[in-house]
């Protein structure tokens, strides 16, 4: 993958709609003809075969093998961007964890042991809309909001990713092109989240519909801030 820092003003031009914070985060490229894209297809071709055919946020809707394959690969695409970045703020801490059931998931494992969940959604309007819209923010998703306990950290951290690439052309596309936008600590989603209830635009990784603890995207860390969240566990950057 490609990595590019990108600088976005919510306020250039001015807008009354957005907020007027800046975000920086990390625009991802990934080419079709290149072996990385060639991995991440053959992965995400097993794991369609691995997970529910139940539809995210809607298990009264099967999912047929080739939405499966479209949500694997947009999944390990999501993750792959993020573990690279970490990786290159740091000394190679982030590693992929092997896909046991999407109950107990992880995606992301840091070499002292933190998890990492990573959540990715495909914005009709352009990430530029989905971090700086004021009434349409879009959401940095966590656990259960049920399970939500000071006390027991179960992901330090989770992570989002927006596709400027539309879904119905991710596996179509000469370029799949992702933004790492940030994300939250699991303080944040105790002491920052609210609890709603995800309908079937929000997300694409969810088995159910149900109650989810999200820190809408103007409120959390920005990809830069992530790192920084990541060097205060005790990791160096390089």
């Amino acid at each position: 993958m490609i990595l590019t820092p990108v600088s976005v003003d919510c306020q250039v031009p001015p807008n009354s709609r957005y907020s007027s914070r800046i975000f920086n985060i990390i625009r991802c490229e990934l080419r079709k003809d290149s072996d990385e894209y060639t991995d991440i297809l053959t992965r995400s071709e097993h794991l369609a075969h691995l997970v529910s055919a139940g539809a995210a946020n809607n298990s009264q809707y099967a999912r047929t093998l080739q939405r499966r394959r479209v949500d694997s690969f947009g999944g390990l695409c999501a993750e792959s961007g993020w573990e690279q970045y970490i990786n290159s703020c740091f000394n190679n801490i982030a590693s992929p964890t092997p896909f046991t059931a999407a109950s107990v998931q992880i995606d992301i494992a840091l070499s002292q042991g933190q998890k990492i969940e990573v959540r990715s959604s495909f914005p009709r309007n352009g990430v530029k809309f989905a971090v700086c819209n004021s009434g349409a923010n879009f959401k940095n998703i966590g656990p259960y909001s049920n399970s939500i306990k000071p006390g027991e950290i179960q992901k330090n951290m989770y992570l989002a990713v927006l596709f400027d690439t539309p879904k119905v052309e991710l596996l179509t596309s000469d370029t799949v092109t992702l933004s790492l936008v940030g994300g939250s600590t699991w303080n944040m989603m105790v002491n920052q989240g609210v609890n709603v209830t995800l309908t079937p635009w929000d997300d694409d990784s969810f088995a159910v519909r149900s109650s989810y603890r999200v820190v809408y995207l103007n409120s959390a860390l920005d990809s830069s801030q992530v790192i920084a969240a990541i060097e205060q566990m005790g990791y160096q950057r390089q």
